[in-house]
């Protein structure tokens, strides 16, 4: 993946989430910048992190003790842990949900 589309990739993925969390924007504080989301749970303090990985054009999920590496599959245009076998945005609405306290889907 060049450069250039990693970027576009991460930008989109970056908007989607921000999106979603602006919905509970009262059980949650995120502070935005142009490779680093950190989310806060108002209600237990607890804090989930995604980060670019630049130089080997992943997306790092960090939340609830445990972290994800995604790379983006163009195929199926989704960003995906081969280790965990799991696709981003349900494992981002997992934690999201075991935070909140309710589901929270990005479908």
């Amino acid at each position: 993946m060049e450069n250039k589309e990693y970027f576009a990739q991460v930008s989109k993925l970056f908007r989607r989430i921000e999106a979603k969390l602006d919905e509970f924007e009262n059980e949650i504080d995120y502070d935005p910048s142009p490779d680093k989301l950190m989310v806060s749970f108002e209600k237990n303090n607890k804090k989930i992190v995604i980060n670019t990985q630049i130089a080997i054009k992943e997306i790092w999920l960090a939340g609830n003790s445990r972290g994800w590496h995604f790379q983006f599959q163009p195929e199926k245009e989704i960003w995906f842990a081969n280790a965990e076998h799991e696709e981003f945005y349900h494992c981002l609405a997992n934690l999201l949900s075991d935070n909140l306290g309710q589901e929270v889907s990005f479908k």
